[in-house]
């Protein structure tokens, strides 16, 4: 099983960036996802959420209006 892939041994990664930076990824990666999940849930609430909810399957179906 791999563990790690490009960020250890001598991965792309390491070579191009060098290990201090590899490890600073490593560290900070955990964060940096947790802020992308609260600016895109910032972007759906304020902007208009039926236009990007009515893509997901089990909430979209509240979204329909009958003609």
């Amino acid at each position: 099983m791999r563990s790690g892939g490009d960020f250890e041994g001598g991965g792309m990664l390491s070579k191009l960036v060098g290990p201090r930076y590899v490890q600073l990824l490593q560290n900070w990666t955990p964060t940096l996802i947790t802020w992308g999940g609260v600016a895109g849930t910032g972007l759906i609430w304020f902007t208009d959420w039926k236009l990007i909810l009515q893509y997901v399957p089990y909430i979209s179906g509240k979204f329909k209006t009958e003609d």
